[in-house]
């Protein structure tokens, strides 16, 4: 018999039959266990808490002369000496000569921190030199190839590493995590080797924050070559599982967040712009 008999108690105390067909019961099972899935997909990605973020910038303007922060902080950025926009791991990106382009917050963003999280991808040219910067405001904290061959986070208060040996032109996530008692540097979601420190803060500086040159590990140069998206610094320690879900790429994070907020209609506006 291709039918299911449902009996339910009414109001009475009597019985009632319902007789479903087999196919529109299968079918009703199914939209409620894909309504779940996707409920519990979305509430597993908004994990990741946006709100410490004090810059977020996805590179995805495709042209001109600046790039929005789409945090809550606003800290616009402006470009220097005309970085290339390029495709980049999600959407746009941007690209550095290695001699005199960078991009300038005109930020502290990160003075006497007691924690803090850089994130970013990062599609390097050929690394001849040492220190060559990524993100950072010199003196504290600086972030980038202390030489061809590692990715260090330094700060007056701790140093943390990790090797890279791939080859140019390829797409690799880095992060770096700090807080008062540990410093890791993450390379494609692993961590590198953690290293202790018991300190009141990352110290301070008297430079702003710049991404891929414009002076990171010194107070000028320390330039890029290569592409690089989706930049973000947050004023907290973000754990394992955080980096791995912003691998994914900020959209993933911003469309399962209230629609009302910032996030999600910034960086709708920016790509009704490409």
């Amino acid at each position: 018999m291709n039918t299911v008999e449902i009996i339910k108690n009414n109001k009475k105390g009597n019985y009632m039959k319902t007789v479903l067909n087999k196919p529109i019961l299968f079918f009703l099972i199914l939209i409620t266990l894909t309504t779940i899935f996707v409920l519990a997909g979305q509430a597993k990605v908004s994990e990741v808490d946006l709100s410490s973020a004090v810059g977020i910038w996805l590179f995805d303007e495709g042209a001109g002369n600046a790039t929005a922060d789409l945090s809550e902080k606003g800290n616009h950025a402006t470009l220097v000496k005309n970085p290339k926009w390029v495709a980049g791991k999600f959407g746009k990106a941007l690209e550095f000569n290695g001699k005199d382009t960078c991009v300038q917050t005109g930020q502290k963003l990160l003075d006497a921190r007691e924690e803090f999280t850089i994130v970013a991808w990062i599609k390097p040219g050929k690394i001849t030199a040492n220190r060559v910067g990524l993100v950072g405001q010199n003196d504290s904290p600086e972030f980038g190839f202390i030489d061809p061959k590692t990715v260090n986070l330094w700060t007056p208060a701790n140093s943390a590493s990790v090797t890279y040996t791939h080859p140019p032109g390829e797409w690799h996530h880095i992060a770096a995590v700090a807080t008062t008692k540990f410093a890791r540097v993450y390379l494609d979601g692993k961590g590198g080797t953690e290293a202790r420190a018991d300190i009141k803060n990352h110290g301070s500086s008297d430079f702003k924050v710049n991404i891929g040159g414009c002076g990171i590990w010194d107070g000028a140069g320390n330039w890029f070559t290569g592409a690089m998206d989706e930049v973000a610094i947050f004023h907290s320690a973000l754990d394992d599982g955080d980096i791995r879900k912003i691998m994914n790429g900020f959209a993933s994070l911003m469309t399962a967040v209230d629609p009302k907020d910032k996030l999600p209609l910034a960086w709708g506006k920016i790509k009704q712009r490409n």
